[in-house]
């Protein structure tokens, strides 16, 4: 019962942290994209998206996998 309920507060303690990071990377790019060249935004873009992409996956997953935890 105890390990069970260390790895429950472990996985809620991860998903917790990875939503706060996709939040925090959702909101960045508005703020830093209006200080870079011309030349480096299109990169800056795409590295962007596929960073906002790659952590709403891990997180998502994180979620149902939680989800998992608790309702079986």
């Amino acid at each position: 019962m105890t390990a069970w309920m260390m790895n429950a507060v472990g996985l809620l303690a991860t998903t917790i942290g990875a939503l706060l990071i996709f939040l925090y990377v959702c909101k960045a790019p508005a703020a830093i994209e209006n200080g870079l060249s011309p030349e480096v935004r299109p990169v800056y873009a795409r590295h962007q998206k596929l960073l906002t992409i790659s952590i709403g996956l891990l997180a998502a997953w994180l979620l149902v996998q939680y989800l998992a935890l608790i309702l079986v």
